[in-house]
């Protein structure tokens, strides 16, 4: 009679205790070698062939420096040392703020991928019903990254056609440029009309001294004229470090990779099956083990 405690040994193993040693796995493996090695292979191959059938990309790119905030910050800083302006130096300040954050605010906006979208009507040259389509497809056709520590910001779009993703690209910055400079005007003008409204007050207000009073409204009124002249200020000077130019290799498909990361994950996928495999024959092998496989079958066939 059978020692229901003994586990019964499949063809080829022979198991010595309930759990499998490592010379057991080893086993497995070698057992199912051709499986792991030429399957991998199969599937890494039909996955480098697909990539041939795919087609190629470019991709252009740019590198910006946008415009420094200091002298407007400097500017805040010397107001907020003039006593009784209040939020003065604060509006000022306002429109200086971090020199990539507003940039990076309209790089990523919809307002600019609308005006690049209407300016290359890509939503004929990609086949799209709705604008929103297409401002998806650019998002992620296109990458922007912004380095904290060099404060530079790069733009990258791929596209089928070298000349028209290097094009896209510099539209990009120059659409960039514009809206900035709309805004610059916008809080120039502000500024402006809230510094005439305090040189009116500070003309009104008394002070300990008319050295103070002097100070304080000859301060006021040179920071309304610098506002006066940002309100005609061009667009601001945005510095393309490398002009986007079509580029000559491709950038994908990327077809060792793709063929590598196929072949690693079918062998990874591969292996489970096998060990899954064998975990579920061991337990065929037992009768306690059977039993509940059985059970667990009829439930899922309900």
């Amino acid at each position: 009679m059978q020692n229901p405690n003994l586990r019964p040994e499949l063809p080829g193993q022979s198991f010595d205790d309930d759990e499998p040693d490592l010379l057991e796995l080893v086993t497995v493996i070698a057992e199912n070698l051709k499986l792991l090695i030429l399957g991998p292979l199969v599937v890494g191959l039909m996955a480098l062939g697909y990539t041939y059938t795919q087609t190629p990309v470019f991709t252009a790119r740019t590198t910006i420096i946008p415009p420094s905030s200091q002298a407007a910050g400097a500017a805040a800083a010397i107001l907020g040392q003039l006593g009784g302006l209040g939020g003065l130096g604060g509006l000022i300040a306002g429109g200086a703020g971090a020199p990539g954050g507003k940039h990076m605010a309209y790089l990523n906006s919809d307002l600019l991928r609308d005006q690049v979208i209407r300016q290359f009507d890509l939503q004929k040259r990609w086949g799209h019903s709705h604008i929103s389509q297409s401002r998806e497809a650019l998002s992620k056709a296109i990458e922007i990254l912004d380095d904290k520590k060099s404060g530079l910001i790069r733009v990258e779009f791929t596209d089928p056609d070298p000349k028209f993703s290097a094009e896209l690209v510099n539209a990009y910055v120059a659409t960039l440029s514009r809206l900035l400079g709309e805004s610059a005007i916008v809080e120039a003008r502000e500024r402006r009309e809230f510094l005439e409204q305090q040189v009116s007050e500070a003309m009104r207000k008394s002070y300990q001294s008319p050295q103070v009073r002097d100070a304080v409204i000859q301060g006021l009124i040179q920071q309304t004229e610098a506002s006066r002249l940002a309100e005609r200020q061009p667009n601001p000077n945005i510095s393309q470090v490398d002009k986007a130019e079509p580029p000559a290799m491709k950038s994908g498909p990327k077809r060792t990779k793709t063929a590598v990361i196929a072949t690693l994950s079918t062998a990874a996928i591969l292996l489970v099956f096998v060990f899954i495999r064998y975990a579920i024959l061991s337990a065929r092998a037992r009768p306690e083990s059977a039993a509940k496989l059985d059970r667990i079958r009829r439930i899922f066939s309900r």
